[in-house]
């Protein structure tokens, strides 16, 4: 069932990407049908990932993610192209014959006998070009071989897909599910920016991806070489090359404080210094003469006109403020930005460092059009988040410019741009307590070892099943801790007597009680939480210890979780289950929980309580900012969600947590009280006798 609603979710949207080349013959097409369609593609897109079915091999994950993507793209290939597309052209006919698109604005009489079909279709012929050397010497490769749009088109997709090949590779040495990648591959905003619109973005965001890649697999040479390329491509990566040079480990070590940091990157990366000022600098050499004027042109596009800023707007139009202010605020502010996350570079991803900045430049720019946001889908699919995946629905709006009276959004219309955006960054501030901003620490330097903790209670006939998983790990456990309460079906008899060296605790009844014993008295430095009738994937240690390593700001989260057997009315809870722990941070026990140890007892991260420990502990544990959704799933029992009853029990659950919820907003005291009173309301129902109570 999950394979044909995926497969209709991918039919949709290529329905949609075809409506879409056909409603767009013209770049400025009328744009209803393109908002509709834009949105179509996005919303069956973002299901597709959550509907995206198991797999047998890797080869099948691969084609599952590629094929769709290639074929969306295909299908946008004959929408018209942007006018910026006739700029590449243009400028780069100009560089390819000698000419420096510096020296002169377009529409300067010296060019007179260059003007062309393109040049008639340029945007801003009266102002000086902004874009980069580099940027223009590859025009003029690309005008060389073939002076057509669709050369372009093609240039900028081959780079586009390498970022989806870079974020394989990325997803997999973090442990995290390949099917992330959809959040890039399949939105519409990268979609019909490069396939549809042919805007170049695309080769500095592939740049950015790969030197990731190669920061991540220690090739910090190839790291920095790459991320220069991307700020020859466009300016936005400059920021980044601080980030970027002080990836390294060894470099983290090097000062204390922000200026003894800062001196240590110029005295012992110097080498790598050198690198980037010769990537940026080669291509400058080709226009030495001319480049001053490059600043002009900066200064022209950056700092005379505004569209759709969102905190530019509110300044200048809403508070009517001079342009040279809302200017300098927004550069203050910015500024500010980088210097926080060049002091929180000890405790950061390189990936997170990544999103700050690219957000923040998003969002403080006076000018935001819907392609900008494809620079920081990438990084958002390593970290998914619902205020950037909102925001590529929700800028489908931006395609009404094309149908208003004058070119330009109406305040309703940027309202339902950002105003998604804002309510969901303002739900991750408050449901995280700030910590989104400011996450905890936990030790980095320590080796990554699990211990596992299975709570049981008369669960032998399942627990037989959970202890074999186990035991097939390609990672193998550092210790396995049952933590019993009291069973009477030989459940102690048989771990007496497995192969696995099992230690058997005793505790009093409550998931909650037993799980935080387990964890007490666990010697790993994470703790993965077994229940005894799930089943763990092979990989499902080494994908928790490959994502705990590469972000320093993980202090838990959940593996997922499929039923064992496939039933149409259980996909519906597997994508909710899914979805809420990927977007709302809140994972149930039976998505197999995993926690830094020494954090969890610091924070008493698991509660002692005999129900809603699971929904609990997630609060808990996002509060501190380190919340991590793997989506590898773990097979689960099905028996407590028969077809006759799952509907009954999916009301009782909503019920349950809701009510639990509203307790929690009152205090964590409320809270528990409340847990132990819904006890016997929630085991009073017909569950599996196995279940642990």
């Amino acid at each position: 069932m999950r394979h044909i609603a995926w497969l209709i979710t991918l039919l949709l949207a290529g329905l949609a990407a075809g409506g879409y080349a056909l409603a767009t013959p013209q770049f400025d097409a009328a744009g209803g049908p393109r908002v509709f369609c834009y949105f179509i593609i996005g919303l069956t897109g973002l299901l597709s990932v959550f509907l995206f079915p198991r797999f047998k091999s890797q080869r099948g994950i691969l084609a599952a993610i590629w094929i769709p993507a290639l074929v969306l793209r295909v299908l946008l290939l004959p929408t018209a192209v942007s006018d910026d597309v006739s700029r590449y052209l243009w400028e780069g006919r100009l560089v390819s014959e000698g000419l420096s698109p510096y020296a002169q604005t377009a529409d300067a009489e010296a060019l007179r006998a260059y003007r062309d079909a393109q040049w008639a279709q340029m945007n801003h012929k009266d102002q000086p070009t902004a874009y980069p050397p580099l940027a223009e010497l590859l025009f003029a490769a690309v005008a060389s071989v073939a002076y057509h749009p669709l050369a372009f088109k093609l240039f900028f997709l081959l780079a586009d897909c390498a970022t989806l090949a870079g974020l394989l590779r990325l997803l997999r040495l973090r442990g995290l599910a390949p099917q992330y990648s959809g959040f890039y591959a399949l939105s519409p905003v990268v979609l019909i920016a490069y396939a549809g619109e042919g805007h170049f973005d695309a080769l500095m965001v592939a740049a950015l991806v790969w030197g990731l890649w190669a920061a991540a697999v220690g090739r910090e040479k190839l790291s920095m070489v790459l991320v220069s390329v991307a700020t020859g491509v466009k300016w936005i990566a400059l920021p980044l090359l601080p980030l970027y040079l002080f990836a390294s480990p060894s470099c983290r070590q090097a000062g204390a404080g922000p200026v003894a940091a800062l001196w240590a990157l110029v005295r012992q990366r110097s080498p790598y210094l050198l690198l980037a000022v010769l990537t940026l600098l080669l291509p400058a050499l080709y226009f030495w003469e001319s480049l001053p004027a490059l600043f002009e042109g900066l200064f022209r596009f950056g700092g005379t006109r505004s569209f759709n800023g969102p905190v530019y707007d509110v300044l200048l139009l809403g508070l009517g403020w001079s342009r040279a202010l809302c200017s300098a605020i927004v550069i203050a502010v910015f500024a500010g930005i980088c210097f926080w996350r060049w002091c929180a570079r000890e405790r950061s991803s390189l990936d997170a460092q990544a999103r700050w900045i690219l957000g923040a430049l998003i969002v403080l720019s006076p000018t935001v059009h819907f392609w900008y946001l494809a620079w920081i889908l990438p990084f958002v699919c390593l970290r998914p988040s619902l205020p950037w995946i909102l925001l590529s629905l929700s800028s489908s709006v931006y395609f009404f410019v094309w149908s208003n009276d004058t070119w330009g959004l109406t305040a309703s219309q940027r309202g339902v741009f950002w105003l998604p955006f804002g309510l969901a960054l303002l739900y991750e501030f408050w449901s995280t307590r700030g910590r989104v901003m400011f996450p905890a620490k936990r030790p980095v330097d320590e080796a990554v070892t699990v211990s596992i903790v299975i709570p049981t209670l008369n669960v032998l006939t399942p627990l037989k099943q959970a202890l074999h998983s186990v035991a097939a790990q390609s990672l193998p456990a550092s210790e396995i801790i049952c933590v019993d309460a009291g069973s009477q079906d030989g459940t102690l008899a048989y771990v007496a007597q497995h192969t696995l060296p099992v230690r058997v605790i005793e505790s009093e009844r409550g998931r909650g009680q037993q799980i935080a014993a387990g964890i007490a008295a666990a010697s790993g430095s994470w703790v993965c939480v077994l229940h005894a009738d799930a089943v763990l994937a092979p990989q499902a240690l080494a994908q928790i210890k490959a994502a705990v390593a590469a972000d320093p700001r993980v202090c838990g989260g959940a593996l997922g979780q499929r039923f064992e057997q496939a039933q149409v009315e259980l996909l519906p809870i597997e994508v909710l289950n899914d979805a809420r722990a990927l977007f709302s941070r809140t994972a149930f026990g039976d998505q197999v929980q995993f926690f830094h140890r020494e954090t969890a007892l610091r924070g008493q991260l698991m509660p002692e309580q005999p129900l809603m420990e699971d929904v609990e502990s997630s609060w808990r544990l996002r509060e501190t900012g380190g919340f991590l959704f793997l989506n590898q799933p773990c097979e689960v029992c099905h028996r407590s969600w028969e077809a006759s009853q799952w509907l009954t029990r999916f009301c009782l659950v909503m019920r349950l947590v809701s009510r639990y919820r509203f307790a929690r907003l009152s205090s964590r005291a409320a809270a528990e009280a409340l847990s132990r009173s819904m006890y016997q309301e929630y085991y009073s129902t017909s569950l599996p006798a196995s279940k642990p109570k």
